[in-house]
């Protein structure tokens, strides 16, 4: 292989502008900021022990419901189905709670959630957290 001899005038080469520098938006650290956050309240329980996210299903149902929201996702991930069936225990135990959507496969969204409506509580579940 040899080597190409050419001549080329010197003007051939344009060279392009710099590009202007990227916006980057940088979102707050932490699980959701709250005050913008949109759609319903994520609960997260994936990965943990069947214990501890009874805990935290619990006490996070319980301050969403004080703080007067509807709409609940409870994150539980796939796998073997324990979260899953525990969520849904837990669910049926409250009568002010209500699944909207199951997250199954055959619906369009994530199959590792469960979509929990929470309603106004009646007049005998209001007596027994009142106690």
């Amino acid at each position: 292989m040899g080597l190409l001899k050419g001549k080329q005038k010197s003007n051939f080469f344009v060279f392009a502008k710099k590009a202007p520098p990227r916006m980057v938006l940088k979102m707050p650290k932490g699980k959701h900021s709250g005050k913008n956050q949109k759609g319903p309240k994520s609960i997260y329980i994936r990965k943990m022990r069947y214990e501890e996210a009874y805990r935290l299903l619990d006490r996070e149902i319980q301050a969403a419901f004080l703080k007067g929201e509807t709409l609940v996702e409870v994150v539980h991930g796939i796998g073997e189905g324990v979260l899953k069936r525990m969520t849904d225990d837990y669910i049926r135990e409250h009568s002010f709670l209500k699944i909207l959507e199951d997250g199954g496969l055959h619906l369009g969204n994530n199959p590792g959630s469960t979509l929990v409506e929470i309603m106004g509580p009646s007049s005998e579940d209001l007596q027994k957290y009142l106690k």
